[in-house]
């Protein structure tokens, strides 16, 4: 047997609204992407091979899913028109279809399914026609049984529509309850109720309350309160003495101390009512994008402590530079160039050099480890465009001629705080360690965060 999904982007309109960030079909319900239930459906069902029609987008969801193989299976993907009835989707995949069975999953709704039962025979048995439905969608067999039957056996299969947050809030809740048993979810966990990812990272004062679901990358730091009924996404920190229950946390969020989340979805600096689909932009400093500006003194002390911290740098570099540059540049092994990037304030850009050290020779490693590629940028620090360490620069393109909310606390620095932790493994996980350690830095700290930077270069 082989499935066709057909997912229309008016199906998920209130996806690109709730979640801007999000591709609809890579939502998260429990940290599994949407997509991903569907395949797991379909195999269970029988299917060895299946076609993704949208008339949305697909660029994404191809670079998450690629060609099906992580799951044993052929995946691939077309195009539909939004009008498109069910003999119309049949005939423009007549060359995937063939002589197959099809199983076609239409609309935007959760399948209610149990991954210990026998989903392949069930269909197998079914007669042509709708074998489950919901006002957000249908599953269908299209051509003749495998295999006659006087009696079908009754397993439970039923379809939720995935039109709203309260339902996506309600069917992650139910999820997160009875998904152990029902669904594969991602995560580890030796008992019921708790699934915990990779890399993540628990404070002892803290306290797990099953339910909960923990993604990748995670900080929960001391005195912290998760669950019971909890979703953390990936790349999340969760403060001092803060408490997150019957709710979720999306992905690259970060939750500041003494804050509870009860009942609601936080992502981003955005909190949302599911019960009543309302949403509020936090300026608060608890949130992620709520960054506490400091105050003028305060400001005062540490651009005068990464003044001087610079200063020092660049003494200590300068001998090293002289002797090393020239000799780079004549084996052509000194690249350098000029990038706009964006300001600490809004709106404001400026022009930065770019240096990067090729090949793998002594005098190329030597010039990394001792990070005179980063020179140019020190002696930026005294005409106040960046500071020492904080966010590392954004470049100005297409895609964020205005920083988006996940950059909010942004302070372009010549070392980030990411690479000073070496924690993170990608620029998501890089943005919120760096947000975080924006909103809990001190001048002292800052100093000692530059040399772990440069330890680490070494």
């Amino acid at each position: 047997m082989k499935t066709l999904l057909a997912i229309r982007e008016r199906e998920y309109e209130w996806v690109q609204q709730a979640f801007p960030s999000i591709h609809p079909l890579l939502l998260p319900i429990c940290n599994k992407p949407f997509t991903e239930f569907l395949i797991d459906f379909a195999i269970l069902a029988g299917s060895t091979e299946i076609r993704l029609l949208s008339d949305g987008p697909l660029g994404k969801v191809e670079d998450y899913c690629e060609d099906g193989s992580r799951w044993g299976i052929k995946l691939s993907y077309g195009h539909l028109q939004a009008e498109d009835s069910l003999p119309e989707l049949l005939n423009k995949s007549r060359k995937f279809c063939t002589d197959d069975r099809i199983m076609i999953i239409s609309g935007f709704s959760f399948i209610h399914y149990d991954k210990q039962l026998g989903y392949a025979n069930f269909m197998s048995l079914m007669p042509a026609g709708t074998c489950a439905s919901c006002p957000g969608g249908n599953i269908t067999l299209a051509g003749p049984p495998e295999t006659s039957a006087q009696e079908l056996p009754a397993l439970p299969l039923t379809l939720m529509p995935l039109n709203q947050i309260e339902s996506y809030f309600r069917i992650s809740m139910e999820t997160l309850e009875t998904g152990a048993a029902r669904y594969v979810l991602p995560g580890y966990g030796n008992e019921p109720g708790c699934a915990i990812g990779r890399n993540v990272v628990i404070s002892k004062s803290s306290e797990i309350i099953k339910p909960v679901s923990i993604g990748n990358n995670v900080q929960i730091l001391s005195g912290a309160v998760i669950g019971p009924g909890a979703i953390i996404g990936n790349n999340v920190i969760v403060d001092k003495e803060s408490t997150v229950k019957s709710g979720i946390i999306l992905d690259n969020t970060y939750i500041g101390e003494h804050l509870e989340i009860n009942g609601r979805i936080a992502t981003g600096n955005t909190l949302i009512d599911p019960a009543r689909g309302a949403s509020i932009a936090m300026e608060d400093p608890h949130l992620l994008s709520g960054i506490r500006s400091a105050d003028k003194r305060g400001s005062a002390i540490r651009k005068t402590v990464h003044l001087l911290a610079a200063a020092i740098l660049v003494a200590l570099q300068l001998i090293p530079f002289l002797l090393l540059f020239p000799l780079l540049k004549l084996l052509g092994r000194w690249k350098s160039g000029m990038a706009i990037c964006h300001g600490a304030g809004h709106g404001k850009s400026f022009t930065l050099p770019t240096t990067l050290i090729t090949g793998n020779g002594p005098l190329a490693s030597l010039a990394s480890s001792l990070s005179l590629d980063r020179l140019p940028l020190l002696l930026r620090i005294f005409t106040g465009q960046l500071a020492i360490i904080g966010s590392t620069p954004v470049p100005v393109t297409l895609e964020t001629v205005v920083l988006p909310g996940e950059h909010q606390g942004y302070r372009p620095a010549v070392f980030s705080y990411a690479e000073a932790e070496e924690w993170p493994v990608n620029d998501s996980d890089a943005a919120i360690v760096e947000r975080y350690f924006i909103v809990h830095s001190t001048p002292l700290k800052d100093i000692s965060m530059t040399l772990k930077a440069l330890l680490n270069r070494l």
